[in-house]
């Protein structure tokens, strides 16, 4: 194998005429273009850039993009990680057809099945995958007990690039047992086990230009890569990792695109994954030799402003005729409100809130099969209230506007009362870190200082509350905006147990809770109970009821 050339990334748009040369002599030349968890986000997403809000993705973008490199790269390949299921009004509405359409669109090759796609159980994965016009795979995934799935998918797929045989294995998540719908009749297999026997058939019918497309998520896929032999490139999802680098502050990737490891024979395994909801698109650009052994690489993450394509015209003509049910959606009714479910700022960023109880209250509900004991959830994310009477989709929206994702995580207790005291840390400045909660319920003095304000915690269970014990472990689900560090929740981003983002958005999860209870009359509980508050700061408003205190 002759000596490794590795170049500089350099492939935005601009560049993508280059993507034709041959990087290495006699080399075969392959760019893999490709995304993951788009999560039904064919509008472009408001992000702040430099201190700029700026449109970012969208369907009509990367159809744009897709277009130029179409056109001017060596041997395309078009690639999704999974999860193009749920995460906008979009996939209520089409069930993941709407996605299709577009896919078809762009070219796409191959996709791997993500645990999301299990969510709505395998019917309706079944009706996605018989009009799919591309490869779906997945190694790990025995769906032999289940007739419906039947021949829909395979452990991988051999497609035709530039006259070369290319190999693609899927991997999906062993967590979607816990974390989506699959029902009983589909069953995971080890990940590692899998891919490595797909790479083994694969080499004995002469394809050794080998890509695995997994849904594991960047964790995983290092290991994976340090394990597998014989297939040189991981394109990766699930974990929504940002891979790359940018020169906004704002964004903070978590490793060089491609990251580089050594599998077990000492040879470069290539690991790239693109964010998520179309924000970014993966362009990685590999040489192979006559045997698949890679001879050289580059590869940018890029992220889809304006600057980089504008939108396609015709896509987006497309994408307002399935836009018009979407709207009309947002002013459906889930639920009847009999009381006024409290979001106001000085409430929920400072005391027990109706309406906290109930957010957080639906996150166990949705979580429950993760067995879930307590929830968590920053005041500064509930925007709005919602008055007594119908309960909208729009109105949820309001209320939940960040398209946030819960996580599950296991946490000492010791970590829950430094994740509380941190919540009421700032409680003087009406901070969004303040926590509501389901699960457990509280007690903090405020005439004691920051950092040890929680005098009490305790834990529902069936048989009542119970002192927290600091050195048990809880299965606590946050949203993913806490779990990752923000309001200064480090506590929960360096906690070393279980974790697995569900990708369940916390809107569309509370409207699902919504929707199974119909009517909706939720009161303060004593989950929180504040000690020595100043005379005058205690709001006199409609929903406020003392309850009884929670025991002193």
């Amino acid at each position: 194998m002759k000596r490794r050339e590795v170049l500089q990334a350099g492939m935005a748009l601009g560049g993508l005429a280059g993507l034709g040369r041959a990087l290495a002599q006699g080399g075969f030349t392959l760019t893999l273009v490709h995304t993951n968890d788009t999560h039904a986000h064919l509008e472009p997403v408001e992000l702040t850039l430099s201190g700029e809000k700026t449109p970012v993705g969208g369907v009509a973008r990367r159809v744009a993009l897709f277009d130029r490199v179409w056109a001017r790269a060596k041997n395309p390949l078009f690639l999704d990680a999974g999860d193009v299921f749920q995460g906008t009004l979009y996939f209520n509405q089409y069930r993941g057809l709407a996605d299709r359409y577009f896919m078809h669109r762009l070219r796409y090759r191959a996709m791997a099945l993500g645990n999301h796609e299990f969510d709505l159980g395998p019917g309706p994965l079944a009706d996605f995958l018989k009009g799919a016009r591309f490869k779906v795979v997945s190694a790990n995934v025995d769906a032999s007990r289940e007739p419906r799935l039947k021949g829909l998918f395979a452990p991988y797929a051999v497609v035709v690039v530039g006259g070369e045989r290319v190999g693609i294995i899927g991997l999906t998540t062993p967590d979607t047992r816990e974390i989506s719908n699959p029902g009983p009749t589909v069953a995971f297999l080890d990940p590692y086990e899998s891919a490595q026997k797909a790479v083994y058939e694969l080499l004995a019918k002469g394809v050794n230009k080998i890509v695995v497309l997994s849904h594991l998520g960047y964790g995983e896929d290092l290991k994976l890569a340090r394990r597998l032999v014989g297939a040189q490139v991981i394109v990766g999802g699930h974990s929504h990792t940002l891979l790359g680098s940018f020169p906004h502050k704002e964004l903070s990737p978590a490793g060089p695109y491609p990251t580089v490891v050594k599998n077990p024979e000492g040879k470069d395994v290539l690991v790239v994954q693109a964010w998520e909801w179309g924000k970014v698109v993966g362009l990685l650009e590999v040489t192979f030799d006559a045997k698949g052994e890679l001879l050289a690489y580059k590869g940018e993450a890029l992220l889809m402003t304006p600057e980089a394509a504008p939108e396609d015209f015709f896509a987006k003509e497309a994408l307002l005729a399935y836009a018009q049910p979407v709207m009309a959606l947002m002013q459906q009714v889930i639920a009847e409100a009999r009381v006024d479910l409290v979001g106001e700022r000085a409430v929920v960023r400072r005391r027990e809130s109706n309406l906290g109880n109930l957010i957080t209250d639906g996150m166990l509900w949705k979580t429950r099969n993760a067995g879930t004991q307590i929830a968590l959830q920053n005041g500064g994310g509930i925007r709005a209230s919602i008055p007594k009477g119908p309960i909208t989709v729009g109105k949820v929206y309001e209320v939940l506007p960040f398209g946030n994702t819960l996580v599950v995580m296991d946490l000492k207790g010791k970590e829950i009362l430094a994740a509380l005291e941190n919540g009421v840390s700032q409680w003087e400045n009406t901070a969004g870190r303040f926590l509501q909660v389901s699960g457990l319920r509280y007690a903090f003095d405020l005439s004691r200082p920051a950092g040890s304000r929680v005098v009490r915690v305790e834990v529902k269970t069936e048989k009542g509350y119970v002192p927290l014990d600091l050195e048990a472990t809880y299965r606590v689900v946050v949203n993913n905006f806490i779990a990752n560090g923000g309001d200064g929740f480090t506590v929960l981003k360096e906690a070393q147990g279980y974790r697995v983002d569900t990708g369940f958005s916390d809107a569309e999860s509370f409207m699902d809770y919504l929707k199974e209870l119909k009517a909706v009359e939720a009161g303060l509980e004593g989950r929180i109970e504040v000690l020595n508050e100043p005379k005058g700061e205690r709001p006199a408003y409609f929903a406020y009821r003392v309850p009884g205190l929670v025991g002193v």
